[in-house]
């Protein structure tokens, strides 16, 4: 089965620059939506970091007043710091949000700090000091270390704090060793902390967030010595499986061993952000610039006439190889940021 793609008339598929895609999506995306009806959960937030990528490479002006009332809005109701890694989210815009909307600059800093404060001190952990998910699902998720790893990286360097960098490895570490699935040498979604039961399949999004966390923790300058070995490590590894599972497409599978399983876009966006930047950090990887000019055609060729980046998978719980084949595709926040993302790095 090829992706889940609505019948509709997708964009011109000759070559397009970067910034003309970026601003393609992005209008797009701020022309159909208010800013207002979205909070800052983690896919609102990461299609915020997305947007403001857009502004920061094209100065996409509908990004950037899009961004300017939603937080004009959630900083005057308050961003809302909970046990829910997802509500760390927003800690994803730093330290570029402060730069591009210096008038903001006093509310999004105490923000930032009770982010901060709330992964390194107050985060619900097991025995070991694994972050658990939230209250209602204390388990171990792959994506924790996205929103716990990549954003104390980028809260650290923000707040001027030095304390953040052995909590952001212990977190990487302890995730992919308890749940990398044996069998395929990736990783799963979940596994339950107390029970021990376990998602099944080489679920692709989720190895998604492997690889921007290794990406992301890779641009601080914090990382060093054998600890940025570790990680360049962990990235090069996770790079080398996924290239023989490219499609003819571009794309990667929603789970990535299943030939039967549909090709899903916010996880090949999600490998591309990784693969530039492994290519521009000179990462002892196989080549890649075939693989990702593939994934770069692939990705475009699901943006339809209406700007929209289609063939991403729903909003997705743990479960077996048969329910992640079965989720529907459409547009969603994670995909569109992702994919945004993706774009700025080369043109960085």
């Amino acid at each position: 089965m090829q992706s889940r793609l609505e019948n509709r008339q997708f964009i011109d598929r000759s070559p397009v620059t970067s910034h003309r895609l970026i601003d393609t999506l992005a209008s797009s995306w701020c022309r159909r939506n208010r800013p207002e009806s979205m909070n800052t959960d983690w896919g609102q937030s990461l299609l915020a970091a997305g947007l403001l990528a857009a502004v920061r490479t094209t100065g996409n002006a509908d990004a950037r007043e899009y961004l300017r009332r939603w937080l004009t809005y959630h900083l005057g109701t308050g961003v809302h710091v909970t046990y829910f890694v997802g509500s760390w989210s927003i800690g994803l815009l730093y330290p570029q949000v402060i730069e591009v909307f210096p008038e903001f600059e006093a509310p999004l800093r105490s923000a930032a700090g009770r982010i901060y404060r709330m992964i390194r001190h107050t985060a619900i952990r097991n025995g070991d000091g694994v972050i658990l998910h939230n209250v209602d699902l204390p388990h171990i998720y792959i994506d924790t270390i996205y929103y716990s790893a990549s954003v104390l990286s980028r809260l650290g360097a923000t707040l001027g704090s030095s304390d953040w960098l052995p909590d952001a490895l212990a977190q990487l570490r302890s995730h992919l060793a308890i749940l990398r699935d044996p069998a395929s040498g990736f990783f799963i979604h979940c596994e339950e902390n107390l029970s021990g039961r376990r998602s099944e399949g080489a679920w692709a999004r989720g190895n998604g967030w492997v690889a921007m966390t290794c990406a992301e923790l890779l641009a601080s300058r914090a990382l060093k010595g054998p600890e940025r070995r570790e990680v360049e490590a962990v990235l090069v590894e996770l790079v080398e499986r996924l290239l023989p599972l490219q499609t003819r497409g571009g794309l990667w599978r929603t789970i990535l061993t299943d030939r039967s399983s549909y090709e899903e876009t916010s996880a090949s966006a999600m490998y591309l952000f990784a693969m530039l930047h492994a290519r521009r950090l000179g990462l002892k990887t196989p080549p890649l610039d075939n693989a990702i000019a593939r994934a770069q055609r692939g990705l475009r060729r699901n943006v339809d006439g209406e700007g929209r980046l289609m063939g991403c998978s729903e909003g997705t719980w743990p479960g077996t190889v048969a329910y992640y084949k079965g989720l529907a595709c459409g547009e969603w926040w994670w995909g569109t940021g992702a994919m945004l993302l993706a774009l700025s790095v080369d043109e960085e």
